[in-house]
């Protein structure tokens, strides 16, 4: 028997963020009709804080089940949560602006980009996280902007996603922007180094070459493999291949490694 709305909500308060509330979270978020919209919007208008904040995270992704298929699901309310969104890019409470922050980014909205880009020098790295996560839905100038400073944050996990987002999110390619990814392929981050990998994997720049020809190894990263499938690069098919022969008989090896692999062997055999 599904558990009714205000259970749900129960749940998502009792212990809030933890791994209880965000399941409690996501069943609300599948629930779209117009008792969930108007539960979310009393949320929203609470005094009480966390009940904003979980009012704003259901917003966010609120969706409704499709009858016949449970996995597939449509948007539900879209005006009217972006609307709820906005006014939450405005609170106070910092729980509450990250919700706000987050929704942002799962629904965009042109009034939301000035406040994104605001709040991109946040002293909060939490905030900031979240900036660099919704900005990768943004095109517009000064997205590219916030995100480029954003990928030099001090905070690594700041510093990778928003080199995600530059880099493979935006298909922006200018020397600016190459600029950053080359700087970031050097960073101290291996999380980061691989996301400007890619970023310059997917504009073509001929550099990374040696720099793929180097780590192309039985134990490198997702990361070097997308970059040699996005450059398609012939160079690269000798060293793909020793790695596929190497593994062929391997019966441990990552299912989802093994298919990236063989993407890279074709794409870089098409230019052969």
């Amino acid at each position: 028997m599904a558990l009714s709305l205000n259970s749900l909500v129960g749940m998502a308060l009792q212990d809030w963020r933890s791994d209880e509330s965000w399941k409690a979270i996501s069943e609300l978020q599948m629930r779209g009709s117009p008792e969930a919209l108007a539960l979310v919007r009393r949320l929203a208008k609470s005094r009480n804080p966390r009940k904003r904040a979980l009012g704003l995270y259901i917003a966010s992704q609120l969706r409704q089940r499709q009858k016949g298929d449970p996995f597939r699901s449509i948007e539900y309310a879209l005006e009217d949560t972006q609307e709820l969104l906005l006014a939450g890019l405005h609170d106070i409470c910092r729980d509450v602006l990250h919700a706000a922050i987050s929704g942002a980014g799962h629904r965009p909205h042109p009034l939301a980009l000035p406040e994104l880009v605001k709040f991109a020098s946040h002293p909060d790295q939490e905030i900031r996280f979240g900036v660099a996560v919704a900005l990768g839905r943004y095109s517009e100038a000064g997205s590219i902007d916030a995100l480029l400073r954003l990928a030099r944050d001090d905070s690594d996990a700041v510093r990778d996603w928003a080199t995600f987002g530059i880099g493979t999110m935006q298909e922006v390619d200018d020397q600016k922007i190459r600029d950053l990814l080359w700087v970031n392929l050097q960073d101290k981050d291996e999380d980061v180094r691989g996301e400007a990998l890619v970023g310059l994997a997917i504009r073509k720049d001929e550099r990374i070459i040696p720099v793929l020809l180097k780590q192309l190894e039985t134990n490198c990263r997702v990361y070097e493999l997308t970059a040699s499938e996005s450059t398609a690069n012939p160079q690269l098919l000798e060293r793909l291949n020793t790695i596929k022969d190497s593994v062929t008989n391997d019966v441990s090896i990552d299912s989802y490694w093994y298919g990236c692999l063989l993407d890279a062997i074709d794409a870089c055999s098409k230019k052969e």
